[in-house]
């Protein structure tokens, strides 16, 4: 019997114009990045990883993602977890928000933040994961960002 396992994550991305109620949903998939697996890795050697998820970030950045980044190209953002809830078995569900007067103008990069070094300020804490999405926010509008973490059988 073989067995495989894998971790998948999705974005969902609700922008909503707080003043025509008009409501715009993507879906993205994420990337993630090397340092995480090694984490994860040691989970087996009883080392205890360090990824409790806790920010998310937004850059300027359009560079390309590689596995091996550790922050993002440009961050000028961050926001804590607005909730967080078990889904299906191996699911997590992380929801961000990021409010109409926040983060006005040019988006192009979105991280996940989180470990013990983690906190408001920008750069800090293990990447967990960086897409690239592009999005010239205005201040009527609000972003919801619905992470969707999947480890399951492959």
């Amino acid at each position: 019997m073989k067995e495989e396992m894998n971790w998948s994550g999705t974005f969902i991305i609700e922008t909503k114009d707080i003043k025509t109620g008009n409501v715009k949903t993507e879906i993205v998939k994420n990337k993630v990045m090397d340092n995480v697996l090694n984490q994860l890795m040691g989970t087996l050697q009883g080392i205890t990883p360090n990824l409790e998820i806790k920010y998310l970030a937004l850059g300027t950045s359009n560079t390309a993602i590689t596995t091996s980044d550790t922050k993002l190209g440009n961050e000028i953002f961050r926001t804590p977890i607005s909730s967080q809830a078990t889904g299906y078995i191996g699911e997590l569900i992380t929801d961000f928000v990021v409010l109409n007067n926040e983060a006005v103008g040019n988006i192009q990069e979105i991280g996940i933040f989180g470990g013990i070094t983690a906190t408001i300020v920008k750069d800090t804490g293990t990447l967990i994961s960086r897409i690239l999405w592009s999005k010239v926010k205005t201040n009527s509008e609000e972003l919801n960002f619905k992470r969707i973490d999947k480890i399951g059988r492959g």
